[in-house]
């Protein structure tokens, strides 16, 4: 216990003041019983001093007490010696041994206290370092367990995509690809194409997204490209490309020929790796319309496809360049 050695003198000096009032109503005894009481009751001051505060209680309280009872008990001249030859009595040596025995366990148990105050602080401010640290791990499983569960959540459509894409039937397949590629793109809307006989613009055979909302008419562009070239298009490198066409088209190419076109309008990424992926979702979807046949529900391969700034765009004849390079292109994960 930490006090000011102001406070310590006061309180030594009022114990010793109380203590001989005391004394002095009880006993009755001439000179508040110095030489007569042995040991003096003002070894009770000194030992309750030691007792609460240690050796530096036991230093302040011994001269405030036995100065007070030398100056109160005598004449200020034969003082001093009374009280001197009073402590060398074997009852006041044996008083004194106890206080400094007192002092002593007490300054022990208070230096005690004192490492157990700084080991308490030093755990309490540990804990709180652990309690952030706790909590920022706590925040961390918490993003893992997301996380996972993101991860759970996109194997499962993954692989219900993959389970209707290789199920053989075409618009099965189609409906599972813009799924994809909806998820992937970021697409407002997609949908997978087919050659239309009679002069007539492309059939749908699966949409998905504001498809409908967005359809036109007029032939689009960007779709028609991909099915002549049978190479991916971007709407921006058209330059006859308007704001109903598609913003990006992957043909669906089988032995070279172009039997379907995969597209999306509302994406909100069209770089290069947007087309990719285009690219090998259509190519995954290939042969669920080769397993279709030639004339199985309303599509098949084209024999002529003329370029498009000559002719109808909805005739089509033999693809130009080399087949999709799409192929063998592993599809980036969601």
């Amino acid at each position: 216990m930490q006090i000011s050695s102001k406070r310590l003198w006061i309180e030594a000096a009022v114990g010793t003041a109380f203590a001989l009032a005391v004394t002095a109503v009880a006993s009755g005894e001439p000179h508040l019983g110095l030489g007569r009481l042995s040991p003096h009751p003002v070894w009770l001051v000194v030992l309750a001093l030691a007792a609460r505060y240690g050796v530096r209680g036991l230093v302040a309280s011994v001269p405030v007490a036995w100065g007070g009872l030398a100056l109160l008990g005598g004449s200020w001249r034969t003082a001093p010696g009374l009280a001197l030859k009073v402590l060398a009595t074997h009852p006041e040596l044996g008083a004194l041994a106890g206080a400094l025995i007192v002092g002593w366990i007490a300054s022990v148990h208070e230096r005690q206290a004192h490492l157990m105050d700084e080991k308490l602080q030093a755990v309490s401010a540990r804990a709180s370092r652990d309690a952030a640290a706790l909590g920022e791990l706590r925040q961390a499983a918490l993003a893992l367990r997301a996380r996972n569960d993101r991860l759970d959540l996109s194997l499962t459509f993954l692989r219900d995509v993959a389970r209707r894409i290789e199920s053989g039937e075409r618009v099965l397949a189609a409906e599972a690809a813009l799924l994809l590629v909806v998820a992937r793109l970021g697409a407002r809307a997609a949908a997978v194409l087919i050659p239309a006989s009679g002069g007539r613009p492309l059939a749908t055979i699966a949409a998905a997204g504001a498809w409908q909302a967005a359809a036109s008419d007029a032939p689009d562009a960007t779709a028609t490209e991909a099915l002549r070239s049978g190479q991916p298009v971007r709407a921006v490198e058209l330059t006859g490309a308007g704001p109903s066409d598609s913003d990006l088209a992957a043909p669906i190419v089988l032995d070279g020929v172009a039997v379907g076109v995969l597209v999306v309008r509302g994406v909100s990424r069209m770089g290069a790796a947007a087309l990719r992926d285009l690219a090998v979702v259509a190519e995954w979807i290939a042969p669920a319309f080769e397993k279709a046949g030639s004339g199985a529900k309303g599509g098949g391969r084209l024999s002529e496809v003329p370029d498009s700034s000559d002719q109808e765009p909805s005739a089509f004849g033999p693809v130009e360049g080399k087949p999709s390079e799409a192929r063998g292109i592993s599809l980036i994960t969601l």
